[in-house]
């Protein structure tokens, strides 16, 4: 199998502003937390090539939809699925904090980036988690999926690692992704084109994967949020 060229991706990580004081209030070397943070980067860079450029469904997609392989015969079966896997989400959300008006708010805010709160940070990095989980229970059980995801991870597994640097009080980053085969039709979907009932969801599913970034993982693992 041989991957395509690839493609290369620079811009300000998620959430840098609290990871770039975290890391400046109490002098740490960037290297020092990027060193740890190491074992989150390959689910991360093959989350990104999903969404990014092998995505079997979407040209926008959000990364999750690699588990729908050989589940969803056609993109409006994996929009059908994936707003159901995010409407669930909030739905769990709104249960573990039915009456905090407040922190559900926050929770919005920063999904959106608008603020950036630790603790709200850490609930959408347990949900999609939680998410994950459930997923992968069902890679074995379809021939499909698992081969999307074996091939995936070759090519993931050929990247460079993710290369940081510190800048004008933020943190940048630089990191590679591949693919060996990319489908030619796929669909396109905007926020405006769903129902009103679907728009938050959508919201959820093509934001939530930025949780899973290798140092905002770490931040919230070294936080003890």
């Amino acid at each position: 199998m041989t991957a395509e060229p690839l493609l290369k991706i620079e811009n300000q990580i998620p959430y840098a502003t609290p990871i770039y004081w975290w890391i400046h209030v109490d002098d740490i070397p960037l290297d020092a937390v990027v060193k740890p943070s190491r074992q989150y980067e390959r689910p991360f860079l093959a989350w990104e090539t999903v969404r990014k450029i092998r995505n079997p469904f979407f040209d926008n997609g959000t990364g999750f939809e690699g588990y729908f392989v050989g589940f969803c015969q056609s993109s409006d079966e994996a929009l059908a699925r994936l707003l159901g896997l995010s409407q669930s989400i909030l739905e769990n959300i709104c249960r573990l904090h039915r009456m905090d008006y407040t922190f559900k708010s926050r929770l919005m805010k920063t999904l959106t980036g608008e603020i950036c709160d630790t603790k709200a940070m850490y609930e959408w990095s347990a949900q999609l988690g939680a998410a994950l989980a459930q997923l992968r229970c069902n890679v074995r059980q379809n021939r499909r999926t698992e081969t999307f995801q074996i091939e995936t991870y070759y090519i993931v597994n050929r990247l460079p690692m993710i290369a940081y640097y510190q800048d004008d009080r933020t943190i940048e980053q630089r990191y590679m992704i591949g693919y060996c085969h990319a489908p030619g039709s796929r669909a396109h979907i905007t926020f405006h084109s769903l129902k009103p009932s679907q728009q938050e969801a959508w919201l959820v599913a093509q934001l939530i994967g930025r949780f899973g970034h290798p140092l905002v993982r770490q931040y919230l693992r070294s936080a003890g949020a």
